[in-house]
Protein backbone atom coordinates (compact mmCIF):
# COMPACT_ATOMS: atom_id res chain seq x y z
CA UNK A 1 0.00 0.00 0.00
CA UNK A 2 1.74 3.08 -1.38
CA UNK A 3 0.41 6.95 -1.10
CA UNK A 4 -0.14 8.63 -4.15
CA UNK A 5 -3.23 7.93 -6.49
CA UNK A 6 -2.64 8.96 -10.28
CA UNK A 7 -5.60 9.99 -13.05
CA UNK A 8 -6.60 7.54 -15.54
CA UNK A 9 -6.19 9.04 -19.22
CA UNK A 10 -7.13 7.06 -22.35
CA UNK A 11 -3.96 7.17 -24.10
CA UNK A 12 -2.40 5.12 -26.74
CA UNK A 13 1.29 7.04 -26.30
CA UNK A 14 1.65 8.15 -22.86
CA UNK A 15 5.51 7.80 -21.53
CA UNK A 16 6.14 6.42 -18.81
CA UNK A 17 7.62 9.76 -18.17
CA UNK A 18 4.65 11.80 -18.42
CA UNK A 19 2.64 9.27 -16.62
CA UNK A 20 5.06 9.75 -13.57
CA UNK A 21 4.56 14.03 -14.04
CA UNK A 22 1.37 13.34 -13.99
CA UNK A 23 1.20 11.93 -10.86
CA UNK A 24 3.61 14.58 -9.27
CA UNK A 25 0.40 17.18 -10.75
CA UNK A 26 -1.98 14.91 -8.63
CA UNK A 27 0.05 15.25 -5.34
CA UNK A 28 0.34 18.86 -5.41
CA UNK A 29 -3.28 19.93 -6.36
CA UNK A 30 -4.41 17.29 -3.29
CA UNK A 31 -1.93 18.75 -1.01
CA UNK A 32 -3.04 22.14 -2.00
CA UNK A 33 -6.85 21.29 -0.99
CA UNK A 34 -6.03 19.73 2.14
CA UNK A 35 -4.16 22.70 3.23
CA UNK A 36 -7.00 24.94 1.79
CA UNK A 37 -9.21 22.87 3.84
CA UNK A 38 -10.73 22.68 7.31
CA UNK A 39 -7.72 20.23 8.91
CA UNK A 40 -9.35 16.80 8.90
CA UNK A 41 -7.25 13.60 10.88
CA UNK A 42 -5.34 11.25 9.13
CA UNK A 43 -6.69 11.70 5.76
CA UNK A 44 -4.83 9.86 3.03
CA UNK A 45 -4.71 8.54 -0.40
CA UNK A 46 -3.02 5.21 -1.21
CA UNK A 47 -2.43 2.93 -3.99
CA UNK A 48 -2.56 -0.71 -3.67
CA UNK A 49 -3.27 -4.06 -5.35
CA UNK A 50 -4.39 -5.99 -2.24
CA UNK A 51 -8.08 -5.40 -1.54
CA UNK A 52 -7.16 -6.30 1.71
CA UNK A 53 -5.15 -3.14 2.61
CA UNK A 54 -8.57 -0.95 2.22
CA UNK A 55 -10.55 -3.35 4.62
CA UNK A 56 -7.48 -2.79 7.05
CA UNK A 57 -8.21 0.93 6.94
CA UNK A 58 -11.86 0.16 7.51
CA UNK A 59 -10.81 -1.63 10.55
CA UNK A 60 -8.64 1.01 11.82
CA UNK A 61 -11.41 3.02 11.33
CA UNK A 62 -13.69 1.25 13.56
CA UNK A 63 -11.20 0.98 16.60
CA UNK A 64 -11.13 4.90 16.60
CA UNK A 65 -14.42 6.00 15.72
CA UNK A 66 -16.97 2.93 16.62
CA UNK A 67 -18.26 1.02 13.03
CA UNK A 68 -21.78 2.84 13.09
CA UNK A 69 -19.99 5.89 11.99
CA UNK A 70 -17.52 4.25 9.73
CA UNK A 71 -18.54 4.58 5.91
CA UNK A 72 -17.34 1.77 3.23
CA UNK A 73 -17.51 3.32 -0.45
CA UNK A 74 -16.64 1.38 -3.00
CA UNK A 75 -17.06 1.35 -7.30
CA UNK A 76 -17.80 -1.64 -9.34
CA UNK A 77 -15.89 -2.21 -12.49
CA UNK A 78 -12.49 -3.02 -12.01
CA UNK A 79 -13.19 -2.47 -8.92
CA UNK A 80 -15.18 -5.01 -7.08
CA UNK A 81 -15.95 -7.04 -10.48
CA UNK A 82 -14.98 -7.30 -13.66
CA UNK A 83 -15.84 -9.02 -16.84
CA UNK A 84 -14.60 -12.37 -17.62
CA UNK A 85 -13.61 -11.21 -21.22
CA UNK A 86 -12.49 -7.79 -22.60
CA UNK A 87 -15.43 -7.64 -24.76
CA UNK A 88 -18.00 -5.24 -22.97
CA UNK A 89 -14.94 -4.35 -19.73
CA UNK A 90 -14.45 -1.09 -18.43
CA UNK A 91 -11.30 -0.89 -20.52
CA UNK A 92 -13.23 -1.74 -24.10
CA UNK A 93 -15.60 1.04 -23.10
CA UNK A 94 -12.83 3.78 -22.18
CA UNK A 95 -11.44 2.85 -25.67
CA UNK A 96 -15.15 3.00 -27.66
CA UNK A 97 -15.51 6.48 -25.78
CA UNK A 98 -11.69 7.50 -27.21
CA UNK A 99 -13.04 6.65 -30.30
CA UNK A 100 -16.11 7.81 -30.39
CA UNK A 101 -14.32 11.65 -29.33
CA UNK A 102 -11.21 11.00 -31.17
CA UNK A 103 -11.48 8.72 -34.23
CA UNK A 104 -15.60 8.90 -34.99
CA UNK A 105 -14.84 7.29 -38.70
CA UNK A 106 -12.75 4.47 -36.81
CA UNK A 107 -14.06 0.65 -38.35
CA UNK A 108 -13.45 -0.38 -35.10
CA UNK A 109 -16.75 1.55 -33.34
CA UNK A 110 -19.22 -0.35 -32.19
CA UNK A 111 -21.84 2.47 -32.71
CA UNK A 112 -21.73 5.51 -33.94
CA UNK A 113 -22.82 7.68 -31.05
CA UNK A 114 -22.99 7.65 -27.52
CA UNK A 115 -26.05 6.32 -26.77
CA UNK A 116 -25.61 3.75 -29.41
CA UNK A 117 -22.20 2.93 -27.49
CA UNK A 118 -24.17 2.55 -24.17
CA UNK A 119 -26.81 0.01 -25.78
CA UNK A 120 -24.02 -1.74 -26.90
CA UNK A 121 -22.43 -1.93 -23.38
CA UNK A 122 -26.04 -2.40 -21.88
CA UNK A 123 -26.46 -5.37 -24.29
CA UNK A 124 -22.95 -7.16 -23.42
CA UNK A 125 -23.73 -5.92 -19.28
CA UNK A 126 -26.88 -8.32 -20.00
CA UNK A 127 -25.42 -10.90 -21.86
CA UNK A 128 -21.65 -11.51 -20.01
CA UNK A 129 -20.63 -12.42 -16.86
CA UNK A 130 -18.01 -10.80 -14.24
CA UNK A 131 -15.85 -11.85 -11.38
CA UNK A 132 -14.17 -9.97 -8.47
CA UNK A 133 -10.43 -9.19 -9.58
CA UNK A 134 -9.90 -11.24 -6.18
CA UNK A 135 -11.87 -14.09 -4.93
CA UNK A 136 -11.44 -12.53 -1.44
CA UNK A 137 -13.46 -9.75 -1.70
CA UNK A 138 -16.80 -10.81 -1.19
CA UNK A 139 -15.68 -12.15 2.27
CA UNK A 140 -13.53 -8.72 2.94
CA UNK A 141 -16.11 -6.74 2.54
CA UNK A 142 -18.54 -8.77 4.16
CA UNK A 143 -16.13 -8.86 7.35
CA UNK A 144 -16.35 -5.24 8.12
CA UNK A 145 -20.20 -5.50 7.47
CA UNK A 146 -20.57 -7.99 10.26
CA UNK A 147 -18.88 -5.45 12.46
CA UNK A 148 -21.62 -2.89 11.93
CA UNK A 149 -19.72 -0.97 9.30
CA UNK A 150 -22.35 1.07 6.51
CA UNK A 151 -22.19 0.80 2.93
CA UNK A 152 -22.39 2.29 -0.43
CA UNK A 153 -21.73 1.40 -3.88
CA UNK A 154 -20.85 4.40 -5.90
CA UNK A 155 -20.33 3.41 -9.73
CA UNK A 156 -20.61 5.69 -13.09
CA UNK A 157 -23.07 2.80 -14.72
CA UNK A 158 -26.51 4.55 -15.39
CA UNK A 159 -29.98 3.47 -13.87
CA UNK A 160 -30.28 1.39 -17.43
CA UNK A 161 -28.09 -0.95 -16.48
CA UNK A 162 -29.11 -1.75 -12.63
CA UNK A 163 -30.95 -5.18 -13.14
CA UNK A 164 -27.59 -6.79 -14.70
CA UNK A 165 -25.34 -5.16 -12.00
CA UNK A 166 -27.36 -6.30 -8.99
CA UNK A 167 -27.71 -9.72 -10.88
CA UNK A 168 -24.02 -10.03 -10.99
CA UNK A 169 -23.05 -8.29 -7.37
CA UNK A 170 -25.36 -10.95 -6.02
CA UNK A 171 -24.18 -13.81 -7.89
CA UNK A 172 -20.54 -12.94 -6.51
CA UNK A 173 -21.95 -13.06 -3.48
CA UNK A 174 -22.14 -9.20 -2.44
CA UNK A 175 -24.98 -8.16 0.22
CA UNK A 176 -24.84 -4.92 0.51
CA UNK A 177 -29.25 -3.76 1.03
CA UNK A 178 -28.46 -4.85 5.10
CA UNK A 179 -25.57 -1.90 5.60
CA UNK A 180 -26.26 0.31 2.96
CA UNK A 181 -26.76 3.98 4.17
CA UNK A 182 -30.39 5.31 4.32
CA UNK A 183 -31.46 8.75 2.67
CA UNK A 184 -34.06 10.45 5.08
CA UNK A 185 -36.32 11.03 2.20
CA UNK A 186 -35.78 8.33 0.20
CA UNK A 187 -36.07 8.70 -3.84
CA UNK A 188 -37.87 5.64 -6.00
CA UNK A 189 -36.85 5.36 -9.67
CA UNK A 190 -34.39 8.00 -11.35
CA UNK A 191 -33.78 11.70 -9.89
CA UNK A 192 -32.09 14.80 -10.55
CA UNK A 193 -28.68 14.79 -8.30
CA UNK A 194 -29.36 18.29 -7.51
CA UNK A 195 -30.67 21.74 -9.48
CA UNK A 196 -28.22 23.55 -11.34
CA UNK A 197 -29.94 26.93 -10.26
CA UNK A 198 -30.03 26.11 -6.60
CA UNK A 199 -27.20 23.18 -5.43
CA UNK A 200 -27.03 24.17 -2.00
CA UNK A 201 -30.80 22.25 -1.84
CA UNK A 202 -29.01 19.28 -3.16
CA UNK A 203 -26.24 19.75 -0.32
CA UNK A 204 -23.48 21.37 -2.57
CA UNK A 205 -22.21 24.82 -2.48
CA UNK A 206 -21.92 27.43 -5.00
CA UNK A 207 -18.44 26.87 -5.11
CA UNK A 208 -18.48 23.28 -4.91
CA UNK A 209 -20.79 23.25 -8.01
CA UNK A 210 -17.95 25.75 -9.89
CA UNK A 211 -15.25 24.22 -8.97
CA UNK A 212 -16.99 20.77 -9.51
CA UNK A 213 -17.33 21.86 -13.23
CA UNK A 214 -20.89 21.09 -12.81
CA UNK A 215 -23.59 21.83 -15.10
CA UNK A 216 -27.05 20.09 -16.09
CA UNK A 217 -27.30 16.93 -14.21
CA UNK A 218 -28.12 13.48 -15.64
CA UNK A 219 -30.25 11.33 -13.50
CA UNK A 220 -28.97 9.11 -11.17
CA UNK A 221 -30.87 6.23 -9.05
CA UNK A 222 -30.58 4.57 -5.40
CA UNK A 223 -31.26 1.63 -4.51
CA UNK A 224 -30.04 -1.75 -2.79
CA UNK A 225 -27.14 0.04 -1.75
CA UNK A 226 -26.01 1.25 -5.06
CA UNK A 227 -25.75 4.67 -6.12
CA UNK A 228 -26.03 4.97 -9.81
CA UNK A 229 -24.21 7.96 -10.91
CA UNK A 230 -24.14 8.03 -14.65
CA UNK A 231 -21.07 9.02 -15.26
CA UNK A 232 -21.16 12.22 -12.94
CA UNK A 233 -18.53 13.60 -10.70
CA UNK A 234 -18.16 10.85 -7.85
CA UNK A 235 -16.81 13.69 -5.46
CA UNK A 236 -20.06 15.44 -6.13
CA UNK A 237 -22.65 12.82 -6.10
CA UNK A 238 -20.95 11.22 -2.46
CA UNK A 239 -21.71 14.94 -1.15
CA UNK A 240 -25.56 14.80 -2.66
CA UNK A 241 -25.80 11.57 -1.35
CA UNK A 242 -23.99 12.18 1.91
CA UNK A 243 -26.83 15.36 2.17
CA UNK A 244 -29.66 12.92 2.62
CA UNK A 245 -28.54 10.99 5.22
CA UNK A 246 -29.51 11.80 9.26
CA UNK A 247 -26.02 10.56 10.57
CA UNK A 248 -23.51 11.38 9.07
CA UNK A 249 -19.75 9.09 8.94
CA UNK A 250 -17.10 10.48 11.20
CA UNK A 251 -14.34 8.05 8.41
CA UNK A 252 -14.96 8.06 5.08
CA UNK A 253 -12.74 4.83 3.17
CA UNK A 254 -13.38 5.03 -0.73
CA UNK A 255 -12.25 2.59 -3.28
CA UNK A 256 -12.16 2.75 -7.05
CA UNK A 257 -9.91 1.82 -9.96
CA UNK A 258 -9.78 5.38 -11.62
CA UNK A 259 -7.66 8.03 -10.08
CA UNK A 260 -9.98 10.91 -11.40
CA UNK A 261 -12.45 9.72 -9.66
CA UNK A 262 -9.97 8.57 -6.18
CA UNK A 263 -9.07 12.25 -6.36
CA UNK A 264 -12.30 14.08 -6.79
CA UNK A 265 -13.72 12.06 -3.87
CA UNK A 266 -10.50 12.61 -1.78
CA UNK A 267 -10.88 16.56 -2.67
CA UNK A 268 -14.71 16.95 -2.11
CA UNK A 269 -14.40 15.28 1.41
CA UNK A 270 -11.19 16.84 2.72
CA UNK A 271 -12.87 20.47 1.89
CA UNK A 272 -15.70 19.39 3.88
CA UNK A 273 -13.18 18.45 6.79
CA UNK A 274 -14.43 14.70 6.87
CA UNK A 275 -11.86 12.21 7.73
CA UNK A 276 -11.37 9.95 4.62
CA UNK A 277 -8.80 7.08 3.32
CA UNK A 278 -9.23 6.71 -0.62
CA UNK A 279 -7.84 3.53 -2.15
CA UNK A 280 -6.31 3.45 -6.08
CA UNK A 281 -6.98 0.23 -6.26
CA UNK A 282 -4.75 -1.21 -9.31
CA UNK A 283 -5.25 -4.85 -9.39
CA UNK A 284 -6.91 -5.11 -12.86
CA UNK A 285 -3.49 -2.32 -14.17
CA UNK A 286 -1.91 -4.84 -15.73
CA UNK A 287 -4.70 -6.80 -17.92
CA UNK A 288 -5.93 -3.05 -18.58
CA UNK A 289 -2.83 -1.80 -19.93
CA UNK A 290 -2.30 -4.89 -21.88
CA UNK A 291 -5.72 -4.26 -23.60
CA UNK A 292 -4.96 -0.67 -24.34
CA UNK A 293 -1.23 -1.70 -26.37
CA UNK A 294 -3.38 -4.93 -27.40
CA UNK A 295 -4.28 -5.64 -31.06
CA UNK A 296 -8.25 -5.05 -30.84
CA UNK A 297 -9.33 -7.62 -34.02
CA UNK A 298 -10.29 -10.06 -31.49
CA UNK A 299 -13.14 -7.99 -29.88
CA UNK A 300 -13.65 -6.37 -32.77
CA UNK A 301 -14.77 -9.25 -34.37
CA UNK A 302 -16.86 -10.61 -31.54
CA UNK A 303 -19.06 -7.69 -31.59
CA UNK A 304 -19.55 -8.24 -35.20
CA UNK A 305 -20.28 -11.78 -34.61
CA UNK A 306 -22.54 -11.02 -31.47
CA UNK A 307 -24.32 -8.27 -33.52
CA UNK A 308 -24.75 -10.59 -36.57
CA UNK A 309 -26.48 -13.31 -34.88
CA UNK A 310 -28.79 -11.42 -32.95
CA UNK A 311 -29.82 -9.62 -35.95
CA UNK A 312 -30.40 -12.76 -37.75
CA UNK A 313 -32.52 -14.43 -34.48
CA UNK A 314 -34.63 -11.48 -34.07
CA UNK A 315 -34.34 -10.21 -37.88
CA UNK A 316 -34.01 -6.69 -36.93
CA UNK A 317 -33.54 -4.85 -40.32
CA UNK A 318 -29.92 -2.93 -40.39
CA UNK A 319 -32.33 0.31 -41.27
CA UNK A 320 -33.94 -0.01 -37.77
CA UNK A 321 -30.72 0.74 -35.84
CA UNK A 322 -29.53 4.23 -36.56
CA UNK A 323 -26.70 3.94 -34.03
CA UNK A 324 -25.07 0.87 -35.89
CA UNK A 325 -21.43 1.61 -35.68
CA UNK A 326 -19.10 0.57 -38.63
CA UNK A 327 -17.76 -2.45 -36.72
CA UNK A 328 -20.92 -3.59 -36.88
CA UNK A 329 -22.02 -2.29 -40.01
CA UNK A 330 -19.40 -4.00 -41.93
CA UNK A 331 -19.98 -7.60 -40.40
CA UNK A 332 -23.57 -7.43 -41.45
CA UNK A 333 -22.78 -6.34 -44.98
CA UNK A 334 -20.48 -9.26 -45.90
CA UNK A 335 -23.34 -11.67 -44.28
CA UNK A 336 -25.13 -10.36 -46.76
CA UNK A 337 -23.86 -10.81 -48.97
CA UNK A 338 -22.38 -14.57 -48.19
CA UNK A 339 -26.14 -14.99 -47.26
Amino acid sequence: MTPAPRPEAWTETTPVQVRRTLRGVVLVFALAWSLLATPVGASDCFETKDFAAPIEQVELYIAEHGADNVLLVVDIDNTMLSMAQDLGSDQWFEWQSYLLKHEPDSPELAATDFDGLLEAQGLLFTLGKMRPPQSTQPALIKRVQEQGVRTLVLTSRGDDFRAATIRELVANGYDFPETAVTPATPKAGPYAPYDPKAPMAAGLTQEEFEGFGLGQPRPVSYADGVLMTAGQHKGAMLLTMLHQLEKQPEAIVFVDDHGRHVLRVYDALVRRGVEVSTFHYQHEDDRVARFRYSDKRDVVNRWRRLHDVLAEVFEAPEASNPTLGPAAASSSAGAATAR
